[in-house]
Order: C-alpha cells, then structure tokens, then sequence
C-alpha cells in the first residue's frame, strides 16, 4: 500500500452519476450564462423542499452541484464564465455514440481523476476483498480532512462513483456503501480502462494532424493565439467519433510528446502561469495558450 499522504479537505456534495452527467448537460447549453444554468439544474431537483430560488441556489447549485463537478474537473472557469471540460464533453458527448462505449469513457475519465487526487483505487487493488470500515482504517492516517466524519464521507462518495462506473464490485446494491459492505476492484472493467488510457496504444502522427487541423481552424479567429483547453475538447470529441478515447490527461501527454521545433513550424507557449487546474504542463511550468508559426521555405 502506498505511503502517500492524501491531501484532500473536499468531499464531493454530489456523488450520483446520472445527476452529475444531467448537470454537465445543463452547463453545456448554457454556456456562459449562469441564470440558465442554475435553472435547468435546479429542476433536476424538483423534490427538494427549499424555501425560496435563493436557497435552492446556495444549497443546491453553489453549494452541492457546481463544487462538485469542479472538484472532478469536468467544468471549468468560474461564476458566469463556467464552462464544460474537454472530459465533461467527452462523457456527455459519448452517450450520443454507444453506451458501451459511455461507460468507458466514464471509467476512465473517473480512474484518471482518481489517480490525479486520491489514487484510491490503487490502494483497493492491493486486496482481494475488504469491507468499508476496514478500508478507511487502512487509509485513515493517509486522509487530510478536518474530521473523522469527514474522512469518513469522502470515501464513501469516491466508493459510490468507482462503484456506478463499475470500477468497484460490492456485496451490496447500495450506491453508498455502509461500513459492513464487502467491496473489491472490478479487474475486468480496470484492465479495459488501462487500456483506453494508454497513450502508447495511440498514433502520435494521427494525434499530430488532427491537433495541428484544429489548431489552424481555432487560430483563424484569434490571431494564432489558441487556448489549449478549446485545443483538448476539439481533438478528444473528434477522436471519440472514432471510438477512440482521448482524455485530457492523454491529449497533455500526448502534446509534449510532438516535437515543438520542426523545418515546417515553431510551436510556443503563452506566459507562464501559476499552477492551477486545467493548465498545461511543460517543463515544469503551466500554460493556458499556444502559438504555432509556420516557417516559409525559399
């Protein structure tokens, strides 16, 4: 078992994935406008009994849906410039193409965003079977938070998402496990997800061309100057059509790995920038933008 501390005081507000994914649909309509956002996401919500559309706001979509789907990473900007991920486009975007292929995509999206925070599933994989209680134990003195309770119901929600993208088997149908519940890792589901995420299975020139294709398309509107994030979501919904899955994680991985200098063209990259999520990283230091120039020959 690994001896990494996790750092974590966040506990995801809103675990079920059917909500989480109908939310995601909700922002992407809405792009950019917040009231229509927070409306149709409301009404995902129509049995809970606030008092007024300001309680319903803070409790509901500031203080439940929006922290949670940020904290996963599957929106990103913030207040009235909130917008769905290149991973939050590929889960929505993959239920319009198969639903086999939906849930990898959310397997893998859910397994990388593990291995980025908790690497929880790491930790369960190295026993056959365990119960809750005994797996929180196990991992307590790993756990940031403020309280025991609080550990307590960070993993429990990280559970119920490995178990609704079948990352976890367990002896209850609980979505939220109880402390008594046997659980142990789904190694068929796992095996397919590392699969799907590895990038060496993946065609460098064919990742090239169609990032240098949307590269040139975005650029014709922003004097050459591309956000990497636009770059991200172009590239993976292009490559799920394909039934190709081409997570953020991958796309980064998959953009250092392409040569920046050739006889063709000079890529660079906007002012370094703080760390912050959704940057990309290169050489240690983060960027939000790109800029390709095209060398003229003769």
């Amino acid at each position: 078992m690994s001896n990494k501390k996790i750092h974590t005081t966040k506990e995801i507000k809103e675990y079920h994935i059917s909500k989480l994914i109908d939310s995601l649909d909700c922002i992407d309509k809405n792009a950019f406008n917040r009231d229509k956002q927070r409306d149709c996401i409301l009404s995902l919500y129509p049995n809970k009994k606030d008092r007024d559309i300001e309680h319903r706001d803070k409790s509901i979509f500031r203080g439940m849906v929006i922290p949670s789907l940020k904290y996963l990473g599957l929106i990103i900007g913030q207040g009235d410039f909130i917008r769905v991920s290149a991973n939050g486009k590929l889960i929505i975007q993959s239920r319009f193409i198969n639903p086999d292929l939906h849930q990898r995509v959310l397997s893998a999206v859910i397994y990388e965003i593990d291995e980025t925070k908790l690497r929880l599933i790491e930790n369960i994989r190295n026993f056959s079977s365990l119960t809750v209680k005994e797996f929180i134990d196990l991992i307590n003195g790993k756990i940031d938070a403020f309280s025991e309770r609080s550990k307590m119901a960070i993993v429990r929600k990280w559970l119920a998402i490995f178990k609704q993208v079948n990352l976890i088997r367990s002896s209850s149908k609980r979505i939220l496990l109880h402390e008594e519940d046997q659980m142990k890792i789904n190694e068929e589901k796992l095996q397919q997800v590392l699969i799907d995420i590895d990038v060496n299975s993946k065609n460098l020139d064919d990742f090239k061309k169609c990032f240098l294709d949307f590269y040139f398309e975005l650029a014709k509107n922003s004097a050459g100057v591309v956000d990497i994030a636009d770059l991200r979501e172009k590239v993976s919904l292009k490559m799920i059509e394909e039934y190709r899955i081409l997570t953020e994680d991958q796309f980064d991985i998959m953009l250092r790995k392409i040569p920046f200098e050739t006889d063709e063209y000079i890529i660079s990259l906007g002012k370094p920038m703080h760390a912050r999520d959704k940057l990309f990283r290169y050489r240690d230091s983060y960027y939000r933008t790109i800029f390709l120039k095209m060398i003229k020959k003769g």
